[in-house]
């Protein structure tokens, strides 16, 4: 008699969890602070970097033309340089250009009023000025226009953060951020 012998293993769906399970997964991981560890093989961490270059330069050319949004890149440089090279990241923190939006992401989850004003005000102004001076047909400003509404959509359903909040501090420091103060009546 041929007996076969089972093993008492957790029962498991047959399916994969859809993309959106994942993702909505990961944002609740990233966001209670429970970030991965960098990596230590290092043939991942070159590929880590490799992308963060990529995407850092993604965040450059999103700066320049109004239909590729700088921030999400921006920010997924500053995932990829924490997972490949902490000291890429460091500096990255540390820039002139990228520190302050990357240090206030991290510690209000937020764009500042101003700068998310300044954004929009660039989009605008560069779209309008391309519609009018291009000679593009009626379909490609519509599908200029569809793309711009996508990429304005995005700044405005990032959290918005008073210009008057204290700013953030540097990567490494613990506890709260100061209340901002509150001018005398």
């Amino acid at each position: 008699m041929n007996r076969r012998r089972t093993i008492d293993a957790p029962q498991t769906s047959d399916r994969a969890p859809s993309a959106s399970t994942w993702i909505r997964d990961a944002w609740q991981r990233l966001s209670s602070g429970q970030w991965p560890r960098p990596e230590r093989n290092p043939i991942i961490a070159f590929l880590w970097v490799c992308a963060g270059w990529f995407s850092l330069v993604l965040a450059a050319v999103g700066v320049v033309l109004p239909l590729v949004p700088a921030t999400p890149f921006l920010l997924l440089a500053s995932y990829c340089f924490y997972r490949g090279s902490p000291r890429i990241h460091a500096w990255l923190h540390r820039s002139r250009q990228f520190g302050p939006m990357l240090q206030d992401w991290e510690h209000y989850r937020g764009i500042r009023r101003g700068l998310k004003f300044r954004a929009v005000a660039l989009v605008v102004a560069v779209v309008l000025a391309s519609m009018l001076f291009s000679q593009l047909p009626w379909y490609g400003r519509y599908a200029v226009l569809a793309l711009v509404a996508v990429g304005l959509s995005v700044i405005w359903m990032v959290p918005t953060l008073p210009d008057g909040l204290p700013p953030a501090p540097p990567p490494g420091q613990s506890g709260a951020a100061p209340e901002p103060r509150r001018a005398a009546r």
